[in-house]
């Protein structure tokens, strides 16, 4: 019931997406010299909009729209089957077409909208950042260690603590509140009724109270913890951003993730997922994956070792963490 009713809630954003992606692409496709069928029509993750616009500047025929990934996931999962994605390929960061599909099969359109992903194209650990003025008396109240569990549950922490992360309704927010939840359970191996426990309910408050409702604007959590001191005292961010904001470095740190802790980080990973009857190489032939590389290399995604394992939980908990941070 509650995914049927997340899905209902979403119906308004869907109509209003699905306008602003028609408009887009009628101005776009009048402003592109071969327009027409030669054209490849590419939907990125916001994290991914400075990679895909890159992309397209230097190919006339693609066609980019950058939404949120949740915002993108909604729309599919409401698609009957059959119907025209209105998008060619998918470059997001996480498990958004496992999502898709496993919230389509809980509604009358259980048939595949999406292609089988491509291969990881690029990678990113999610990290806790936390001021470095108040990070020794953190790191004691924590026992040596700050972890997101830590963070929630201790009620003896250093007062006050202000905590940021994104919404999960984006790739870089649901990877750091997966990570942030596989730390509370000590593994990704838990499942949505674990959600019930009061102690979670508590700890999930705790660790997202302040960034449910807080409006950032353009800017991310570790641009606002940043740039204006005493707003967030520690964020959850990907080590993407990390590295690409160089004044962080004066002010925050990032934590280690445990050494003890077998599920974390939680890796953010990029994908390639072509809609449905196009295949995971042919979109990425018609991309330029050469170029994709680079640029993804030049925003601070590893691109090399891609083997490591992802520690997201299961697509059907990724939502229902996504249904609790709207509630």
């Amino acid at each position: 019931m509650k995914r049927l009713a997340a899905i209902v809630l979403a119906i308004g954003m869907v109509f209003g997406s699905v306008a602003l992606r028609n408009s887009l692409d009628n101005s776009t496709q009048a402003q592109t010299a071969t327009g027409g069928d030669s054209s490849f029509r590419l939907t990125c993750a916001v994290e991914l909009a400075d990679v895909c616009n890159a992309l397209a500047a230097t190919q006339p025929n693609l066609i980019v729209m950058t939404e949120e990934a949740g915002t993108t996931a909604d729309r599919l999962t409401l698609l009957p089957d059959g119907t025209d994605p209105g998008i060619d390929a998918w470059l997001t960061v996480g498990p958004w077409a496992e999502i898709v599909q496993d919230n389509r099969s809980f509604t009358e359109n259980g048939g595949a909208i999406l292609g089988k992903a491509s291969r990881v194209l690029g990678s990113s650990p999610a990290q806790i950042v936390t001021s470095k003025s108040g990070e020794p008396e953190l790191e004691a109240a924590c026992g040596g260690a700050i972890t997101w569990k830590c963070l929630g549950a201790n009620q003896s922490l250093p007062q006050p603590q202000s905590i940021g992360m994104a919404s999960p309704n984006t790739g870089a927010g649901l990877a750091v509140l997966a990570d942030a939840t596989n730390s509370f359970f000590g593994n990704k191996s838990y499942s949505a009724t674990d959600f019930e426990d009061a102690a979670f309910i508590g700890w999930f408050e705790q660790v997202t109270k302040k960034s449910q409702d807080f409006a950032l604007g353009e800017q991310t959590v570790l641009e606002r913890a940043v740039a204006a001191a005493g707003t967030f005292t520690t964020v959850g961010a990907l080590s993407t951003e990390v590295e690409s904001l160089e004044t962080s470095s004066s002010k925050f740190n990032p934590v280690p993730a445990p050494k003890d802790a077998p599920d974390q980080p939680v890796i953010a990973q990029v994908r390639l997922v072509p809609a449905n009857g196009i295949t995971a190489q042919d979109a990425l032939d018609l991309v330029n994956s050469d170029a994709l590389t680079q640029l993804l290399k030049d925003s601070n995604w590893n691109t090399s070792d891609q083997d490591s394992p992802s520690n997201m939980p299961a697509a059907g908990v990724l939502q229902v963490l996504r249904d609790m941070w709207d509630a």
